[in-house]
């Protein structure tokens, strides 16, 4: 591995760890970047993995020093998401790259639907625990589940709304439990593409410290109330960007 491939694995590690820790979306700097680096599609969607694990672990613990993640709760919501998430990895590594990027095409599009429908709740909603959760957040979290075992590619996006939409909290509330989430599926999807030999640990390594050092800056800023609607253009702009890249693509 070449020092240049080496700074901008690191550069764009950090990038997205900072993206996925905020908002979402950190899988369209390092999927493409990897590739980029002649990796297989295939590979670098297993790859990928690696940044989103050291990177969620990054977040948890900073999240953690500050007490902003409710366990309970959060390993109650982990079940369906991480039964999800197993059956992706396992669906992910039987497609061929020309189906995956269909999907790919479609989520990314369904995602920018759902941020504009509900853009006044997303930025506006406060947290009320006298609010019930949804009883469709356990399905949604099984679908999330799913769709992050598969490609992880705006996984986070889904997570943050299903929580904000379905779980009755805010975004601050959110990002928390969301890098929980992100960490189960990581762990239990990595093994699942290793075993089908599609991870290529010294690039993936590289990749995941960027990701560690993005992640950690990001948690920091968060949970800070100011942050809702910054998050959610962040979203949009990133969602709109893919979408005009597919198309050019």
């Amino acid at each position: 591995m070449s020092i240049l491939a080496m700074i901008s694995l690191l550069a764009g590690g950090a990038i997205a760890g900072a993206l996925n820790t905020l908002a979402s979306s950190g899988s369209a700097i390092t999927l493409p970047l990897l590739i980029l680096l002649g990796i297989p599609p295939g590979i670098a969607n297993g790859t990928n993995r690696l940044s989103v694990l050291l990177g969620s672990l990054s977040a948890v613990l900073s999240f953690q020093q500050t007490r902003s993640i409710p366990w309970k709760k959060t390993f109650r919501l982990s079940v369906p998401l991480a039964a999800g998430a197993i059956l992706g990895a396992g669906f992910a590594t039987q497609l061929n790259d020309n189906k995956i990027q269909m999907v790919i095409n479609v989520a990314i599009g369904l995602a920018l639907v759902v941020l504009v429908i509900g853009s006044k709740r997303f930025i506006s909603k406060t947290s009320t625990n006298q609010q019930p959760e949804s009883l469709y957040i356990a399905p949604a979290l099984a679908l999330v589940g799913f769709w992050t075992g598969f490609i992880v590619l705006d996984s986070a996006t889904y997570m943050i709304l299903a929580l904000v939409m379905l779980g009755s909290m805010d975004v601050t509330q959110a990002n928390p439990i969301k890098a929980v989430f992100l960490l189960i599926a990581c762990m239990l999807s990595i093994p699942i593409f290793f075993l089908q030999g599609q991870i290529a640990w010294a690039p993936g390594i590289v990749l995941a410290i960027g990701s560690s050092a993005g992640s950690w800056w990001a948690a920091r800023i968060a949970i800070q109330p100011w942050i809702k609607r910054w998050v959610y253009l962040l979203l949009v702009g990133i969602v709109i960007l893919e979408l005009t890249v597919m198309v050019a693509l």
